[in-house]
């Protein structure tokens, strides 16, 4: 079980991880939900019963520890109030400057730079 639980974590996180290094601005959102989720999944993981014996339990009942799922509770209300801000930052993005690629923002950030004087000596 502990090995099916690594595999899915190291996929979810190389998947975002790739997510996170795209040009447009919600693959970039994606990728940083996709990272919050194996984290938690990562957390779940060293829940799991086979890491050894609880203290006053009955036999046969399988235990798993609570603060480790609190933890992950922890992190699961944190990544959806980051993947909220970054949806918001997105949607005002593309409002404001029509476009969700980054080489395109950076473009239209330069052209308004120049317009407006900024950045020029004197």
């Amino acid at each position: 079980m502990i090995l099916i639980a690594s595999l899915v974590v190291g996929l979810l996180f190389a998947c975002g991880v790739r997510m996170v290094l795209e040009r447009e601005l919600v693959r970039v959102a994606c990728g940083t939900v996709l990272l919050t989720n194996s984290s938690v999944l990562l957390i779940l993981a060293g829940s799991f019963p086979e890491r050894g014996e609880a203290v006053n339990v009955q036999p046969g009942f399988p235990v798993t520890d609570p603060v480790l799922q609190s933890l992950a509770l922890t992190a699961i209300v944190i990544g959806f109030a980051v993947s909220a801000l970054l949806l918001t930052l997105v949607h005002r993005t593309q409002r404001a400057h029509g476009s969700l690629r980054t080489d395109r923002l950076v473009e239209a950030e330069l052209k308004r730079a120049h317009d407006t004087g900024e950045g020029t000596p004197g």
